[in-house]
């Protein structure tokens, strides 16, 4: 079986068990008991989603899943780390930037509400950064960037690509904010397609996260 074919099975795959993981984290917290309160609610999604990032990249190493503009990360391990840090302030400027035109032109709220919800989690439980610092960003960089840019690429263009799959990674959060998160979404791709390697926004993304919390936590 050629490589475009394996590609196509991991994408479709990777994005499978992403519906499903969502699907799962909605659904079984339905039939614990109430007594667990919102452990109840949460714990599944943080099981859930470290199997879904665990299995997202299980797919890839399975199906060798790799695109003719990826090298190794061996190849780039050092553009890779120095641009997976550096992404982290080249996306929160990106983010910023939005954000100011979201408010002032378009009238969105100053506050995300995905955000603030997940500050609070952590705040009470904060074993769930794992989730939003480390297992939610892998899997969405598998999904968003790795499945859905990757097989774009040649279709569509770089440009395209990043477009399509940050418009998509921005609907899917239901959060108001569309140009905040698609503007993110493009540096990801962009730092995935730069460095040729998917760990470039993995290493981005879980950072961005994982700062934006403890800074909302302990700063703000």
């Amino acid at each position: 079986m050629n490589q475009t074919l394996l590609n196509k099975k991991a994408a479709t795959r990777i994005i499978s068990l992403f519906v499903l993981v969502q699907l799962l984290s909605g659904i079984i917290p339905l039939f614990l008991p109430d007594t667990m309160g919102p452990v109840g609610f949460l714990m599944p999604s943080l099981v859930l989603f470290t199997l879904g990032a665990v299995g997202m990249i299980a797919i890839v190493k399975k199906y060798a899943m790799t695109y003719p503009f990826e090298e190794s990360f061996s190849k780039q391990k050092k553009d890779v780390l120095l641009w997976g840090i550096a992404g982290i302030f080249i996306a929160l400027f990106a983010q910023n930037l939005a954000s100011i035109i979201e408010v002032r032109y378009l009238g969105s709220p100053m506050e995300s509400q995905n955000t603030q919800m997940l500050i609070e989690v952590v705040r009470n439980y904060p074993i769930f950064i794992l989730l939003i610092g480390l297992a939610g960003p892998i899997m969405e960089e598998f999904v968003f960037r790795k499945a859905i840019f990757g097989m774009l690429v040649d279709k569509t263009g770089g440009i395209g690509a990043a477009v399509i799959s940050s418009l998509i990674f921005a609907f899917i959060h239901f959060d108001g904010l569309l140009l905040v998160y698609a503007s993110m979404g493009l540096v990801f791709s962009w730092l995935y397609y730069k460095t040729k390697n998917i760990w470039t926004p993995i290493i981005a993304h879980c950072l961005m996260n994982t700062i934006a919390v403890l800074a909302n936590l302990y700063l703000l």
